[in-house]
């Protein structure tokens, strides 16, 4: 039996239910649910809505009872992958407010000297890792480093020294994160997904000195020793080894010791792989999406984004128009704007751009295509828009593009970045925010965490959280209309 016949015949024993009475509320054949119960049969998702809808189910009880039907389709694995991929992309706004988690903490004093401390349960642990090894990089005159092996369970860490990372943006990260290669967990959650959660803000504050790096865990092993696994260097030449659970730690300053572990993280930094790439202006992210139509011409490109995607509606000439005319290499920017929209014109593949009508509104308000910095383009007046917003309605009548605007109650899309997916080079992370003029991209290709984005965007119509194809046609016409 599946998870979904076993719940549907719970619920209809503990509210005993009488199947005959159940069918023809639901307008089901009995038989149906019959087999649901006994054989396992997955129904159609039209039979369970209207099962949910007959049974006598409070809210919490129904998403139980969604949620067993969505697990038994297809699978518990995929089903929290996807809602992974939920939540990260609405952490995301939060990044874009600058709104850092943080964590006070009890101060407990260590024992033994500084050249020979150890620490003792997690209080005093996180006191440690604070005051004595982040702290005092800080303060340091020093050039300001932190290398660590220390995977991102270790929240109290990650938050601090991102707060530090935040406030001096001089200051150098290289980390090293231990990868699943076919991201299959106990819990069924895809944990490398869950690893982006801690990465993204560091990814996209103002700083440049970020470098994450990835292995996968049956390739490459950075534990020295089995109890304490994780440790932390500096650049005031000091090294901290914390046990699995962080529940102890030792600072060491020993020299000789701090040497060999710096040439056992240099060793294994070779053999690991840099988990992004960080792009800085316009141009660059136009020459990298350039790289990637070439790269992957057969393989169809998705956006999560604020506003509807009519960049490859615009013409060569509109967008000479538009471009200001007083800007550096103004020439070398027109002609990457119009190699990328012109590739995206003629390719005949389906892609699918999820979108929000508030997105559509601060479109038409502002006159600027989402992520064209200000400082480059000229607004579009509410008759070109509206023109584009046509050309959209006929590419999605043609088959070319699938437009599905989300069901703000289901889930919430961030406001200034756009996540272009695909299967076979990554995701980019594209973060403008026009008030600030502050353009920040970022360009991650893991196979096990593109082909989660990928499945999550591409199966996103049959989740309510967007508007179904025809709903979504609605919002674009009425739109278009209102103009």
């Amino acid at each position: 039996m599946s998870l979904f016949g076993e719940h549907l015949r719970a619920v209809v024993e503990a509210n005993k239910v009488n199947i005959y009475n159940l069918a023809k509320t639901a307008g089901i054949d009995r038989t149906i649910i019959h087999k649901i119960i006994s054989s396992g049969r997955i129904p159609s998702d039209e039979y369970v809505r209207k099962l949910a809808e007959a049974l006598p189910l409070s809210p919490e009880e129904r998403q139980r009872f969604l949620e067993s039907y969505n697990i038994s389709k297809i699978g518990e694995l995929r089903y929290r992958q996807r809602i992974q991929v939920k939540k990260l992309i609405e952490s995301i706004a939060h990044i874009e407010n600058g709104n850092v988690p943080q964590i006070s903490v009890t101060i407990h004093q260590s024992s033994g000297s500084e050249a020979n401390t150890t620490a003792i349960g997690h209080f005093a642990v996180n006191n440690l890792v604070k005051s004595l090894i982040i702290e005092e990089t800080i303060a340091s005159e020093a050039k300001q480093k932190i290398d660590f092996v220390i995977p991102v369970s270790y929240q109290y860490f990650y938050n601090e020294l991102l707060a530090c990372y935040l406030s001096n943006p001089g200051l150098r990260i290289r980390h090293i994160i231990a990868f699943s290669k076919k991201a299959n967990f106990t819990d069924n959650h895809n944990g490398n997904v869950g690893l982006l959660s801690n990465v993204l803000p560091f990814a996209f504050a103002p700083g440049a000195g970020y470098y994450p790096y990835y292995f996968y865990s049956s390739s490459l092993d950075v534990e020295l020793t089995h109890i304490m696994p994780y440790f932390m260097l500096t650049s005031s030449g000091k090294l901290v080894l914390i046990s699995k659970d962080f529940d102890k730690a030792a600072l060491v300053c020993d020299s000789d010791i701090v040497a060999l572990y710096r040439e056992r993280f240099s060793d294994a930094l070779e053999q690991a792989r840099p988990l992004m790439k960080r792009l800085s202006s316009i141009t660059e992210v136009l020459g990298h999406c350039i790289d990637s139509d070439i790269d992957d011409i057969d393989t169809p490109s998705h956006w999560i984004e604020p506003e509807p995607c009519i960049g490859p509606l615009v013409t060569d000439k509109e967008i000479d128009i538009r471009i200001k005319q007083d800007i550096p290499q103004r020439d070398e920017l027109l002609q990457l704007i119009c190699a990328h929209y012109g590739f995206l014109r003629k390719n005949q593949l389906s892609n699918i751009n999820v979108c929000t009508t508030d997105g559509l509104y601060r479109m038409l308000d502002s006159g600027f295509i989402y992520n064209a910095p200000t400082e480059i383009m000229n607004p579009f007046i509410r008759d070109d828009i509206k023109a584009l917003l046509v050309r959209l309605r006929d590419r999605i009548h043609n088959d070319k593009v699938k437009v599905l605007f989300t069901n703000p109650s289901k889930i919430k899309v961030p406001s200034k970045t756009l996540l272009q997916i695909n299967r076979k080079t990554g995701i980019n992370f594209i973060m403008f925010d026009r008030a600030a003029s502050d353009f920040r991209a970022v360009c991650l290709s893991e196979d096990s965490i593109d082909e989660a984005f990928a499945d999550f965007v591409e199966n996103i119509e049959g989740s309510e959280l967007v508007y179904n194809e025809k709903d979504s046609l609605a919002v674009l016409n009425s739109v278009i209309n209102e103009l």
